[in-house]
Parts: structure tokens; C-alpha cells; sequence
């Protein structure tokens, strides 16, 4: 028999934030603590705890005397955390363009070809993932990890058009990099990231 050594409070979190980043709860949606403890079997405290640990990350929000929320993004949130998006990756690919893993993002290339749609979020976040990864700068990678990737999957609102487009952009930029053009990297690389603020601008003053 498997053992797990998770705590609860461990396995809610694991769960709750899944459910969160996959957009199995809307943005803004309140978090029954009775109900999830109920649907789980377990008590109060560990979902508290794992909630309120999910509030630290910034990806619920506890309302005192209300409750807990998923957190909600207003434009000018968004266009903050895009803002510092584009200053890490274009800093990493400008300077650690070299030390970016080739086996890796050839791997992604051929995933962007030929692997499943739904897949597409994960494939998106492992290339930029990777311009940062480069750095091997602890402190710019944790930030950019932990502040930075759980937004910008939260609010890819992408249509069906804006994928495509997207996809090929994430080719275009995997091109450049094995074949050692930095400058059409940065490039195709900043566009990517322009046009992706435009999507997600519309997505939000479509939500409002």
C-alpha cells in the first residue's frame, strides 16, 4: 500500500491550487471551507490552513467575517504583472541567451507541432519557463516562478485564432534560438509578449 507522507493541509493545497490555476473555479468565486472539508472528509483546520497559505501566494483572498475567494485581477493588475513578465524574459534571453537548454526547447518545438491543444497552456509555460530558468540567478528565477507564472496562466483567455497565432510565434522564437539569432529571438519574443498583453486586455473588459 502507498503511503502518503503529505500532510492534509499539504494535499488540500495541492488540490485547491490546482483547481485554481486550471480554472476549475472562476476567478473571484467563493471557497466554502464547510463544504470542501465535508467533500473531503476531514476537518475544518487543514482547509483553513491551506487556504490561507493559497491568501499568501496571492491567489485567494481572505475576506475577514466573509470568507475566502479566488482572486480576482483588475486591469491594471494585469498589465503590472505582464509588465514585469516582459522585463524577466527579455532580460534572460538578452543575457543568457547561450545557456538557454537547446535539448529542451527542440523537444517543446516538436510538442508545439504535433502535441495535443489542450496541452498548449503547459508547453507555453515551459519555453518561457526556460529563457529564465537560464539565468541560474536563484532569487530572479523564484520571483518570476512565484509571482509571475501562476498569473499568467490564471488569465490566458486565448481563442481558438490567438492560439494558433500563438503557437507559431512559440515556434518562431524556438528557431531563432537554435539557430543562434539572438536579435530574431528578442524580437519575435517581444511581439509574443505585446500581443498577448492586447488578448488579455480584451479578455478582462469582456469579463466586465
Amino acid at each position: 500500500m502507498a503511503i502518503n507522507k503529505k500532510s492534509l493541509t499539504d494535499q488540500v493545497y495541492s488540490m485547491l491550487k490546482e483547481k485554481i490555476l486550471n480554472r476549475d473555479v472562476d476567478l473571484g468565486e467563493q471557497l466554502n471551507t464547510r463544504e470542501i472539508a465535508e467533500e473531503h472528509g476531514i476537518s475544518l483546520m487543514p482547509v483553513r490552513d491551506a487556504l490561507r497559505r493559497l491568501a499568501n501566494e496571492d491567489l485567494v483572498e481572505n475576506r475577514p467575517r466573509v470568507g475566502f475567494f479566488v482572486k480576482n485581477f483588475s486591469e491594471a493588475e494585469v498589465n503590472d504583472i505582464l509588465e514585469v513578465r516582459k522585463m524577466h524574459e527579455i532580460y534572460c534571453l538578452d543575457n543568457y541567451f547561450a545557456e538557454i537548454d537547446r535539448e529542451v526547447i527542440s523537444d517543446l518545438k516538436d510538442k508545439f507541432e504535433n502535441g495535443h491543444k489542450k496541452y498548449f497552456t503547459s508547453y507555453d509555460s515551459k519555453l518561457h519557463k526556460e529563457i529564465v530558468l537560464a539565468s541560474h540567478n536563484n532569487y530572479l528565477i523564484d520571483s518570476y516562478l512565484k509571482m509571475i507564472n501562476h498569473y499568467t496562466m490564471l488569465f490566458s483567455y486565448l481563442n481558438y485564432k490567438r492560439s494558433e497565432t500563438s503557437r507559431q510565434e512559440h515556434i518562431d522564437i524556438i528557431d531563432s534560438i537554435l539557430k543562434g539569432d539572438k536579435a530574431k529571438a528578442e524580437e519575435i519574443l517581444y511581439r509574443h509578449l505585446d500581443r498577448v498583453k492586447i488578448a488579455k486586455d480584451a479578455s478582462i473588459k469582456n469579463r466586465a
